[in-house]
């Protein structure tokens, strides 16, 4: 474990209590006992220091103290329009993008899908939610991504505002012909980056005009064709080497 994350929302009082899965990884798992001490995060990425003060046989308690960030924040945020793939590969997914910095994550059901939601989507979004608090515990990411109920691809799109001048769209799409590149995508001052990966059939013609009107720029990233599942961590994977290494460029 790297950090904890706190199931609660800010603001807290001085202790915390415990229960349920919580008090089970911490005791029986982690096995921590009264005095040990260990980094926590709210879902706000705010940081703690956390402190046991006792540990009983179905609960445990927590004190709470804020601490002062010595890492430099992140000057941008990556948000992620997945196209729904079946439920194992949307569970990696979740762990990967949330391991990889993800803030925000829409699961999106579009034309290809092979995955419908009718069947109790409310169970799906609180194991996803579970799967990135695992995940970032485990990795130390700043805070597991804000992920939102399933909808469609088409009105997501439509209700989108316009494109604000610090942030970027962009689309994965096989079409090597019509794709940008991300570096001249990100070369300006951007703040928020959107994302969207298409299902395992990919995109159809209908939503690539829909993405373009709603000023999505087409991206490839190779020449093979990538699973679902690997497209989005490729995908998240390049925008954040770029973005981490832009201080660092060159002209030429």
């Amino acid at each position: 474990m790297r950090v904890f994350i706190l199931p609660q929302e800010p603001p807290f009082g001085q202790f915390i209590d415990l229960t349920g899965e919580d008090h089970h990884y911490l005791a029986r798992v982690r096995r921590v006992k009264a005095g040990d001490r260990f980094p926590g995060r709210d879902s706000r990425g705010g940081h703690w220091l956390c402190t046991v003060v006792r540990v009983g046989p179905s609960s445990l308690r927590l004190s709470l103290e804020e601490a002062v960030c010595v890492a430099e924040p992140e000057q941008h945020s990556i948000h992620l329009i997945q196209c729904l793939p079946k439920a194992a590969k949307m569970d990696l997914i979740v762990r990967q993008a949330t391991e990889a910095g993800v803030i925000r994550l829409i699961p999106v059901h579009s034309r290809f899908s092979q995955v419908k939601l009718r069947e109790e989507p409310e169970k799906k979004l609180e194991r996803w939610r579970r799967i990135a608090r695992q995940a970032a515990q485990q990795s130390g990411a700043d805070r597991p991504p804000d992920i939102e109920a399933p909808r469609e691809l088409e009105s997501l799109l439509q209700s989108l505002d316009e494109v604000q001048d610090e942030e970027v769209r962009l689309f994965f799409h096989q079409d090597r012909e019509a794709a940008d590149t991300l570096h001249r995508c990100l070369s300006k001052n951007v703040k928020i980056i959107t994302l969207v990966v298409g299902p395992e059939g990919g995109l159809s013609v209908e939503e690539v005009n829909l993405l373009r009107k709603t000023s999505f720029v087409p991206i490839t990233i190779g020449d093979t064709v990538l699973r679902t599942e690997t497209a989005a961590l490729f995908a998240v994977a390049a925008v954040q080497i770029v973005m981490h290494e832009r201080n660092a460029w060159e002209p030429t």
